[in-house]
């Protein structure tokens, strides 16, 4: 399977009244991007905001980020399964805005006050010092800030939040349609030197309920065991997010159409090893017998698809965390070698214990950063999203002044600070 992915830079984006690509702008006309997403009878108000890197801007109640990208040949559309017919991307060619990012921003309304997965807050500083924390404050991002009707189901709320991303990625993707990109690139895994050790890329997502799910091909995560798909079906959007319940360790859609475990793999595919796939798996079980089932079938993939060695990434917290542990000890007791990206904990002064659970076997691991460090919120001069951040919704949530400054413990809200994926500006100091 081969894909070519032709990639359009952006250096600004302007709202218009016409939607088009030149000169490395996005002019964007706002009232058809709206009234295109109020089309959902879930949404009642729909406006699009621009926030550019540097400003002195906040954004708030951020629900996922999705980049544009179109298909020109070999498929249908990107993002196959939402809100689009089934098929299996990866193959043909593929143009993607790079430097945009569709931020969508809604305050879910609440429903219950307790329970793990509870809509949390997410928050993004796009200047100061919290935006190293996070590749978007360096994105253009073009932010619908969305109100839901009152009264529906969450799962109403959930469907149609998961598809107004998606739905203004490919509507500004076509911008690039007829037009030439910047650069070309093939991505293939056909080529495979047989004297090099043979490498896969396990990928765990949570997906265990309402506000905390991903999506494959527009099937809930909930219900799959675990699968193996080619990497360039990544990058066509066979993974969609919509975890909103750990919103800084979150994987949102955008990370996975440009995984940088995948492209890092993909440069030296037939130089220090082959490429030879993907596994993607649902975390969060609530037994232990069907977390060693998922270990069990987890490695025993990984076995049959030949590898030497495993890279291996998570999402969320405890539950998936244990499972990581678990299919990597399968995959060590099996002879292939296993490498772990995670982020930690540490407690606030970095002195506690950095991982939720362990295994001897796995000893290879890669830190993105601790989730418990406590984190500033400096005033700023804009806030996109609404006018008050709400924390604490295991107490029906709690208002506080989204332009003001603010002082929390711990980082559990701001938006993709400790992502696991390894797209992270932070670095660590050696002692």
């Amino acid at each position: 399977m081969s894909l070519e992915m032709g990639t359009f830079h952006v250096e600004k984006v302007i709202l218009d009244n016409k939607t088009f690509l030149e000169q490395r702008t996005l002019y964007i006309n706002p009232r058809e991007l709206e009234e295109l997403l109020l089309k959902d009878p879930a949404l009642a108000k729909v406006k699009i905001e621009i926030v550019g890197p540097g400003e002195n801007a906040r954004i708030i109640h951020i629900m996922d980020a999705v980049e544009p990208r179109i298909k020109i040949k070999g498929g249908d559309v990107v993002y196959p399964g939402i809100e689009a017919p089934v098929y299996r991307g990866g193959s043909g060619t593929t143009y993607r805005l790079d430097g945009v990012a569709v931020i969508t921003s809604c305050l879910i309304p609440l429903r219950k006050a307790g329970g793990l997965y509870i809509a949390r807050e997410g928050i993004l500083d796009m200047a100061g010092p919290n935006a190293p924390l996070t590749p978007f404050s360096e994105t253009w991002n073009v932010v619908p800030v969305i109100t839901v009707q009152s009264g529906l189901d969450e799962e109403t709320y959930e469907k149609a939040l998961r598809n107004a991303g998606v739905i203004a990625a490919r509507y500004l993707g076509e911008v690039m349609r007829e037009l030439t990109p910047d650069s070309l690139q093939l991505y293939s895994t056909d080529e495979k030197n047989p004297d090099l050790p043979n490498v896969i890329y396990i990928n765990q997502l949570e997906s265990c309920g309402l506000y905390g799910r991903n999506y494959l091909y527009g099937m809930s995560f909930d219900d799959l065991l675990p699968t193996m798909i080619h990497p360039n079906e990544l990058m066509d959007g066979a993974i969609v997010n919509a975890l909103h319940s750990h919103t800084a360790v979150q994987t949102p859609t955008y990370y996975q159409t440009n995984n940088p475990i995948v492209e890092e793999l993909y440069k030296r595919h037939g130089k220090s090893w082959n490429f030879n796939g993907v596994i993607v798996c649902r975390g969060h079980f609530e037994d232990i017998d069907s977390k060693y089932r998922c270990a069990n079938l987890v490695a025993g993939m990984a076995q049959m698809m030949q590898a030497q060695g495993v890279i291996a990434t998570w999402e969320c917290g405890g539950n998936t965390f244990m499972e990581t542990m678990l299919y990597l000890k399968e995959c060590e007791q099996m002879g292939i070698k296993t490498v772990l990206v995670t982020y930690e904990h540490g407690g606030a002064d970095g002195r506690d214990n950095p991982l939720f659970y362990f295994e001897p076997e796995v000893n290879s691991i890669v830190s993105t950063g601790s989730l418990d460090r406590a984190i500033h919120y400096p005033p700023v001069d804009r806030v996109v999203g609404g006018d008050m951040i709400r924390l604490y919704p295991e107490e029906g949530g709690v208002l506080y002044p989204a332009h003001q400054a603010l002082d929390l413990n711990y980082r559990l809200e701001s938006w993709c600070s400790c992502n696991n994926v390894g797209i992270v500006n932070t670095s660590c100091d050696e002692f």
